[in-house]
């Protein structure tokens, strides 16, 4: 059995928008000329601004639309070219978990309904009293109770809708799972919830998770391989520990030093990002970077960059990537200033009162144990 689960050749998507008799018509390059490989049990994630292309990938890759150019392979064959029971079981084998949870499930019908339809449809020999063991069983796999099955979706929160949309993408026994952006519409707290959740059912049930995101802690928190996109195309992919430490495309460095900093302390280079993204119904020529690149080039603006190693199992779409990191790691630029002295005088304070709470804390503790005993 091969490594590779699911890869896409050269994949393009255009959109034709625009017409009639006072407008244009433009053609929207959505995801143009992209490939890339998903290995067997791992999560990989891909991940880029809103815009950029991800959710029409994840599209492609399950067949939900057809491509402009270029194939999807799903354990070695086209999905292009399946009909039928094929497509059918195609359609078993690889699930979607939607981005928003309040949409994306039935209104007018009830949980048990919603989780037990893949079963109706792809093993429709199931006898009823089998099938709602089978949901019940869901529910209890996912988080909720087999009871929920009788409810409908508005009586849950955000949360166990999200759950609900996944025990439905697990009801037909599927070997990928493909979740766009699934817990950007969700609290933080729950957020942490599903993604737990998800982690324990890719290892419990031998899943292939593909993860649309533009989370980059929670892209970090679960995968094992991440492609950067950027108007369509991937610039920068590889181990996701690897390229959180290393970046070696521009972009890539640009939405890393972008993440909050906890610490007022730590020196953090911030590179500087300016212009609007541009659209893809008119990309720049060369690389399409070119025009927000801090590092940008007067070549870059008329020479395509290709994919190129740039690390064990790391590529990176950028003509100077070894001249960008011969210039030192991102993180070591001139320190942010520091604070005016009656700041870090009142920090100072504040952590010494702290630490004596702290250690008040800790006595009456041991004090109130002593009574106790």
């Amino acid at each position: 059995m091969s490594e590779i689960v699911l890869e896409a050749v050269d994949l393009k998507k255009h959109f034709h928008v625009g017409g009639g008799l006072l407008r244009q018509r433009a053609t929207v390059q959505a995801v143009d000329g992209v490939s890339l490989q998903v290995r067997r049990g791992e999560t990989f994630a891909i991940v880029g601004e809103s815009g950029c292309g991800k959710s029409t990938l994840a599209r492609l890759l399950m067949r939900l639309i057809e491509p402009t150019s270029g194939s999807v392979r799903f354990d070695g064959r086209d999905v292009a070219g399946l009909t039928g029971r094929h497509l059918a079981g195609l359609r078993r084998d690889m699930q979607f978990v939607f981005q928003d949870p309040f949409s994306s499930l039935n209104p007018r019908m009830s949980v048990g309904r919603l989780v037990g339809e893949p079963l109706e449809t792809h093993a429709p020999e199931m006898p009823a009293d089998e099938r709602r063991a089978k949901v019940a069983e869901l529910l209890r796999t996912v988080g909720l109770r087999p009871e929920h099955a009788d409810r409908y979706p508005h009586e849950f929160s955000g949360g166990q809708r999200q759950r609900i949309g996944i025990a439905r993408a697990l009801a037909s026994g599927p070997r990928l799972l493909i979740g766009d952006e699934p817990v950007s519409a969700l609290d933080v707290s729950v957020q942490a919830q599903v993604i737990n959740l998800l982690h324990d059912l890719r290892d419990e049930l031998g899943l292939t998770l593909v993860i649309i995101a533009h989370d980059l802690a929670v892209i970090r928190h679960m995968s094992d391989r991440v492609a950067v996109m950027y108007l369509g195309r991937i610039v920068e992919s590889g181990p996701a520990e690897q390229v959180f430490a290393a970046p070696r495309h521009p972009y890539t460095m640009v939405l890393l030093s972008a993440i909050p900093e906890p610490y007022y302390s730590r020196a953090t280079r911030r590179l500087p990002l300016e212009g609007e993204t541009p659209s893809p119904a008119n990309p720049p020529p060369g690389c399409r970077f070119h025009t927000r690149c801090p590092f940008a080039r007067p070549d870059c603006a008329s020479r395509v960059p290709e994919l190129r190693s740039a690390g064990p199992d790391q590529l990176a779409a950028c003509h100077y990537w070894e001249e960008i990191a011969a210039e030192g790691p991102v993180a070591s630029p001139p320190p942010p200033p520091r604070p005016a002295p009656e700041v870090a005088q009142r920090f100072a304070l504040y952590e010494a009162a702290l630490a004596g709470a702290q250690v008040t804390r800790r006595a009456e503790t041991r004090e109130i144990q002593r009574e106790e005993r």
